[in-house]
């Protein structure tokens, strides 16, 4: 199905390291939920050079926002990196994905678990009112290796106040320690119940878990989650695990 392209305008393009940054933009798409994704572009030598990204902003902001990392040998993200505010960027007009909360069953507590990136999407989420008024508590696991890449912690916080404090930031660090954070893999920290003792609670049949970004994280986290009769969510058959992997 061929994808209709949306020409956009750069609004802001905010650099959180050398690599990883996020850019805000204005364009006429279509309405979409949050949790889903759009593909970006730029026309480099002639031809409209694209990749998938899952919108950081939710439908009701007055803009769109993707994050992204910059591949030193990349085709398309050296020439995102090079954006600025009033340059073009195509969007496709129609987004999509099923990394949604109208997909994820009802339960106790949700458990939100991202690395890198895979961040974005749950800000998206979060900027809504679904998974605050569907849940008693909400836990945010953030795996990322170098502690300036622990990106939105000032949108988190606000949205934390915004909804009663309902959920639980957890920010771990693999290649350096710092404190307040674990120093720790993901599925390590869950193994070890570094996590639930933190956030005090435990991660049950009532739990629903939604995991995005690496994949062998996200493989070891569900193998893990599995020993303990968890299951992936499906259509199908509603369980407690769904995922999105990145790449």
């Amino acid at each position: 199905m061929a994808i209709n392209w949306i020409e956009t305008e750069v609004i802001e393009h905010k650099h959180w390291t050398d690599v990883l940054a996020s850019i805000k933009f204005k364009g006429n798409v279509l309405p979409y939920k949050a949790g889903q994704f759009t593909k970006v572009g730029l026309h480099i030598n002639g031809e409209l050079i694209s990749r998938p990204y899952s919108y950081v902003s939710a439908p009701n902001d007055d803009f769109l926002e993707i994050v992204y990392v910059k591949v030193p040998d990349g085709v398309l993200t050296p020439q995102l990196h090079d954006l600025k505010k009033g340059d073009k960027l195509f969007a496709m007009e129609k987004a999509s994905g099923f990394f949604t909360m109208d997909e994820v069953p009802d339960g106790s507590n949700l458990w939100m678990f991202a690395t890198g990136t895979g961040l974005g999407v749950f800000i998206s989420l979060l900027k809504t009112d679904d998974p605050w008024k569907r849940f008693s508590n909400i836990v945010l696991v953030h795996g990322v290796r170098t502690s300036d890449e622990l990106t939105y912690k000032e949108t988190i916080d606000a949205l934390n106040t915004k909804n009663n404090n309902k959920l639980i930031y957890i920010p771990t660090i693999t290649r350096e320690k710092n404190d307040g954070a674990f120093n720790v893999r993901t599925p390590e920290g869950l193994k070890r119940n570094l996590f639930q003792e933190r956030a005090q609670l435990n991660i049950t049949q009532d739990s629903q878990i939604m995991i995005c970004g690496n994949p062998d994280m996200i493989n070891d986290t569900v193998e893990l989650l599995g020993e303990s009769g968890l299951e992936r969510n499906r259509r199908s058959k509603p369980g407690n695990i769904t995922l999105e992997k990145y790449w």
